[in-house]
Order: C-alpha cells, then sequence, then structure tokens
C-alpha cells in the first residue's frame, strides 16, 4: 500500500472519530459539551487556515512525503459538524440526513482531491539534459523537480515527477514537495520548504532550489514584459544570485531557459514558495557543482544523447 493510501486511510478514520465526537456529544443531556466542542472546533478551524493552511510550517509539523493528504484538516472538522447534524434533536430526519450527507460528501471529496484525475502525457525528449525542459503546459514544477534532483546526483525524468508529484492542471507546492521527498528517501538529502519573497531574492540571494510562484493580476497588463499569465502558477529553477539586484533562473517553458530576473520580473510575484535539498544531519555529501556553472557550459549539460 502506497504512502498516499495508508494516509487517506488514515483521514478517514480520523474524520469518522470526529463525526462520531460530534454526535455523542449532541446526544448529552447537557448542551455545555456541546458548546464548548463547537466552539474549540471553530477556534481549530481559524488557527488552520489562518497559520497552517497553504504554508510552509504545515510540512514542518508533518514532514511525510504524504503531507498533501495528511495536512488536510478541514475534512476533520467538516466531519464533527456532520455528527452534530445528524443527531440534531427536533430536526426531520430527511434534513438531517441530506445535510450531514451533503458535508461527508465534501469531506470525502477534499481528502480525494489531489489524486483525483491523470497526469499529463510527457513526451520522450531526445536528449538528457541536466536542467529539463517541460514538454507539456503543465509540468513547469515535474520538469524543475527532475532538473533540482540531477544537480545533486538523483538521476529523475519529467515525465517520473509529474507522476510522483501529483500533477494534474498544474502542481501544487505539496505536490512538489511529495515528489522531492519520495525520490530523496534513503539519499543523503532531504527537503526544506520556505517562503520567500522577491525582495530577498533579490537583496540577499538564496541557495539552489524549485521557485513555485504565483502572479498578481496585474501582471498580465505587462506580460510582453514579463511573459506572465495573468493569475496562474509557474515553476523556475532558482540558481542564486547573478549579481547586485540580479536573480539567475532557469525557466522551463521551451521559449525561455536561462534568464537574469530582476525587479521587473519579481515585483509580479504575489507568493513563492522555495522548495531545495539539503544534507541530512550528520551525512557528508559530496560537493555539487555550482549550479550558475550550468549556464556557461550548458554544451556539456545540455546535450548528453541517450
Amino acid at each position: 500500500m502506497s504512502d498516499l493510501q495508508t494516509s487517506l486511510l488514515l483521514m478517514l478514520g480520523l474524520a469518522a472519530a470526529f463525526a462520531g465526537l460530534g454526535a455523542v456529544l449532541q446526544r448529552l443531556p447537557s448542551g455545555r459539551p456541546l458548546a464548548v466542542g463547537l466552539v474549540s472546533v471553530t477556534l481549530l478551524m481559524l488557527v488552520y487556515v489562518v497559520l497552517i493552511w497553504d504554508s510552509p510550517l504545515l510540512v514542518r509539523l508533518l514532514p511525510f512525503s504524504s503531507a498533501i493528504i495528511l495536512g488536510n484538516w478541514l475534512p476533520l472538522i467538516g466531519a464533527f459538524y456532520a455528527g452534530v447534524c445528524f443527531q440534531a434533536a427536533g430536526v426531520p430526519i430527511v434534513r438531517r440526513v441530506l445535510l450531514s450527507g451533503v458535508l461527508v460528501g465534501l469531506c470525502g471529496y477534499s481528502l480525494a482531491s489531489p489524486l483525483l484525475g491523470s497526469t499529463p502525457r510527457c513526451a520522450r525528449v531526445e536528449f538528457e539534459r541536466v536542467l529539463e525542459f517541460q514538454t507539456t503546459d503543465s509540468t513547469c514544477s515535474a520538469a524543475c523537480a527532475a532538473s533540482l534532483l540531477r544537480v545533486h546526483g538523483i538521476d529523475a525524468t519529467e515525465r517520473e515527477m509529474a507522476s510522483l508529484c501529483l500533477t494534474r492542471e498544474g502542481t501544487h507546492w505539496l505536490g512538489l514537495y511529495r515528489g522531492l521527498k519520495v525520490k530523496t528517501a534513503g539519499t543523503d538529502w532531504d527537503v526544506v520548504v520556505e517562503r520567500v519573497s522577491g525582495q530577498t531574492l533579490l537583496s540577499q540571494g538564496s541557495e539552489s532550489g524549485v521557485l513555485s510562484l504565483t502572479f498578481h493580476g496585474f501582471a498580465s497588463n505587462r506580460s510582453f514584459e514579463t511573459g506572465f499569465a495573468v493569475q496562474s502558477g509557474h515553476a523556475v529553477v532558482c540558481l542564486g544570485r547573478g549579481g547586485q539586484g540580479v536573480l539567475k533562473v532557469f525557466d522551463p517553458s521551451p521559449d525561455y531557459g536561462f534568464e537574469n530576473w530582476d525587479w521587473k520580473q519579481l515585483e509580479q510575484v504575489e507568493s513563492a514558495i522555495l522548495v531545495r535539498l539539503k544534507p541530512r544531519a550528520g551525512r557528508a555529501v559530496k560537493r555539487i557543482p555550482d549550479p550558475r556553472q550550468l549556464w556557461d557550459n550548458n554544451v556539456v549539460y545540455w546535450e548528453r544523447a541517450r
């Protein structure tokens, strides 16, 4: 059984327990325990949405390849409310069943949604490159993940990473984390996730990694300058600073490749998640080449025939 299936079964079990708790509290003669339960669960939901949901803190709390499943706590909260609704006294049984059934259905869909759909069909490339171009419109993150792994001496392909990263119409950064976590299992490398800003990248630089980006709506007004689509996400390989006010990146879109980004590009970024690899504690790893050298030696690194 895969890590995702195991985690899905675990979350379904927890959801059933939350639903049972809600039903038990609703049946108690005193309404005080139910009131405490409702307030506590509502506060938990607020804390989760504000501080944990879609935040790198999530994978610090749950550093597992299946964090994309284990980190979705909204179905647990919804299951609790479903249990409360199902046992509500004075409400006709049809309404109770209908409302609780809708909540259970939404909880189940939310849990399973990362697994629904099919992986894009990636094309076979003629040359094996360290830094990989994407071969579909949806696999920029998968191509970047394969590139980052190759830089660190771990063999990977866009097609393989699209499957491991749960790529569908795109790739959530939690899917990217999963793919890298699976591929680095048993190696000297572990996966780190950080939220960064364009200003930080330009002023302080960054270690090499995959930048998962979303852009402001007004980016479309300057798409002729940046190439960014409105309200879309994209991923690039961050190669580090290339000088004062310049960030070197590899854009996997076939029309771009190596680029120097300055503030004109980075001011369009609404949010940025950097996913990178670091040596595991106590492990001595081989020194990897400076990824910026790939820029100057692209013939050596780009054209190794399969």
